[in-house]
């Protein structure tokens, strides 16, 4: 483990490679995807949500409906609860590791996660407290470094809600155990501060295009089904596939603990929609996890 501390900044990893690195080629690349989407809106309260990772070139469009969803339900970064007038946004990123394993959860407790368009503020007192609700959950600089399924998210929030915090959360491991432990524990926060909780995850990998859209119709049908432990099995057992299955079920979990009881599915594509190569792709999914009460 390499101990963080209180002011350490982590900086960009994948700019350049993932999305543009200046600034505000960044800025215009984020909201044209934004404005190019076109989600079905509601009045639904809601307390989580999927978006994608991959190259903005890829994935973007489809992320891009998570966050234009996002941004015209609380414009103002008020995310329940409690909703508030007044109120800087605190979004909980969860992300798969995909350049190390470790056995455990990596919660990143410094000062801040720096993109092109600046530095994004930890809100510190609620990674501390995760890190101390279990053994399990640790603060290390294992997981941050060099992984980009939290770092793309970020600009995006950034556009849509400028005064955000964040909680920066990757999982090393993605068993039910720690599924489980983590999704409970962010509960536990949820009802303590208003937060929204992201979960980052691509779909199944490398298939050709049909076989991709039949493998990820399975996984979006056990979303929707809002069954977190089947949806968990699904994956263990291969029926589907998720590069970050652990986040989203640790979502799934917190959001239904805390009265969430709907997920809408808002956009699904591979990256063969994009390139138009359908020989070997990637899915992605946008969805939001929320209260049919609008509560």
């Amino acid at each position: 483990m390499r101990a963080i501390h209180s002011g350490d900044i982590r900086a960009p990893a994948v700019a350049g490679m993932f999305y543009p690195e200046d600034a505000g080629e960044l800025r215009r690349n984020v909201t044209t995807l934004l404005e190019a989407a076109t989600p079905q809106y509601s009045n639904k309260s809601i307390v989580a949500a999927i978006a994608p990772h991959a190259g903005y070139m890829y994935s973007g469009p489809v992320a891009a409906y998570t966050f234009k969803t996002l941004q015209a339900r609380y414009p103002t970064g008020a995310v329940p609860p409690p909703i508030t007038d007044q109120f800087s946004p605190i979004v909980i990123v969860i992300a798969p590791s995909h350049r190390e394993a470790f056995p455990y959860i990596s919660v990143f407790t410094g000062q801040a996660y720096r993109t092109p368009l600046g530095e994004v503020p930890v809100a510190q007192e609620l990674a501390e407290a995760l890190v101390a609700a279990d053994e399990y959950i640790m603060a290390d600089w294992r997981g941050h470094l060099r992984e980009h399924a939290l770092e793309v998210e970020l600009p995006f929030l950034q556009v849509i809600w400028p005064q955000f915090r964040l909680v920066p959360v990757v999982m090393g491991q993605q068993d039910w155990e720690l599924c489980k432990l983590l999704g409970e524990h962010l509960a536990a926060l949820a009802r303590e501060a208003p937060l929204l909780i992201l979960a980052s995850s691509d779909l199944s990998h490398y298939h050709s295009y049909d076989d991709a859209v039949e493998i990820d119709a399975r996984f979006i049908e056990h979303l929707r089904a809002f069954d977190p432990e089947a949806l968990h099995g699904a994956l263990e057992e291969e029926v589907c596939q998720a590069c970050g299955g652990g986040p989203v079920v640790a979502a799934m979990i917190a959001a239904r603990t805390i009265g969430a009881d709907t997920v809408d599915i808002l956009r699904y594509q591979n990256s063969g929609d994009i390139s138009g190569d359908r020989s070997a792709v990637v899915g992605y999914v946008a969805a939001t996890l929320g209260t049919s009460s609008g509560k």
